[in-house]
């Protein structure tokens, strides 16, 4: 897998969760046509209807945190339910693709 995906740096971290979770880099590279980035310490979450649009079969909202051009970490979770964390966090949901 490469380190580089449309100008951003994947870290190692999100480069084994993104193994880990089998996201391929086709639906990475999807998704990173709507980030912004000058955003930082960010919490895009990608809607189930937009994973679906694209033949991605999960039920559950795909997270994807990013800082500025770095790719943190990526994983599958409901919204409901990663709402109570109560983290100070930037969110961004995606509902097309």
């Amino acid at each position: 897998m490469s380190k580089f995906i449309d100008g951003f740096l994947k870290s190692d971290h999100f480069i084994y969760r993104q193994w880990d979770r089998s996201i391929n880099d086709i639906l990475i590279r999807q998704i990173l046509k709507n980030i912004n980035p000058d955003c930082c310490n960010t919490l895009y979450v990608i809607s189930r209807t937009a994973l679906k649009r694209i033949n991605n079969k999960t039920n559950k909202e795909l997270f994807i945190k990013i800082h500025k051009t770095t790719l943190i970490t990526c994983f599958y979770c409901e919204f409901k339910d990663y709402q109570g964390f109560k983290k100070e966090q930037n969110y961004l949901i995606i509902n097309k693709i």
